[in-house]
């Protein structure tokens, strides 16, 4: 009597379809790790420039006037600015400044005219370094910097206006200052905030 082993070959059909489908679900599993490592990495990259967009800003210390021409007025003003913990560098020619009263606003951009604290220029700022941080660079408000920027109203500020100054990054967001100017302006210089 002669024996066929047909189950054997019913079990080498199922072992190729087995193995089929362990190769069919090994390369769909490698393009769902794929997908998902591009898409971490996009993820990571967002996660980043909207932390920059958030973070980056600039910390105001401190603002003072000179007396205008009449003795009741002001219209050279100064900041002092240093970047706010966990902030980007900020490049200054990237930056405007924006000063509004009662009844003007006025764009200013920055210059690196050395000459401006004496000539002043209106629609423009000007920047002198006052403490320059380990990785200084000049044109950029680095972290360890302290600048002051130094700017001219474009019209004399009398006492008891109401001041607002803003400093308006192109990445990341602007810090705004206001202040009321005083009732009484007795001295050459003002000191406005804080």
């Amino acid at each position: 009597m002669i024996y066929t082993n047909k189950r054997a070959e019913m079990g080498v059909g199922t072992l190729i379809i087995f193995i089929a489908l362990i190769l069919v679900a090994a390369v769909a599993a490698g393009v769902v790790i794929q997908t998902a490592s591009s898409l971490q990495q996009q993820a990571l990259a967002t996660g980043q420039a909207a932390r920059g967009e958030i973070a980056t800003n600039a910390r105001v210390v401190e603002v003072s006037a000179i007396d205008g021409s009449n003795g009741f007025s002001v219209e050279n003003f100064s900041m002092q600015i240093k970047l706010a913990p966990g902030s980007n560098p900020i490049k200054l020619d990237e930056v405007t400044l924006t000063l509004n009263t009662d009844n003007t606003t006025t764009a200013l951009q920055y210059t690196n005219d050395t000459a401006f604290a004496t000539t002043g220029q209106t629609g423009t700022f000007s920047v002198r370094y006052l403490i320059n941080g380990t990785n200084h660079i000049d044109g950029n408000l680095q972290r360890g910097d302290v600048i002051e920027v130094q700017f001219q109203a474009p019209r004399l500020i009398g006492e008891d206006e109401a001041v607002r100054i803003n400093f308006v990054p192109k990445i990341g967001t602007a810090t705004l200052v206001m202040f009321n100017m005083p009732d009484v302006i007795s001295t050459q210089r003002v000191y406005l905030y804080p």
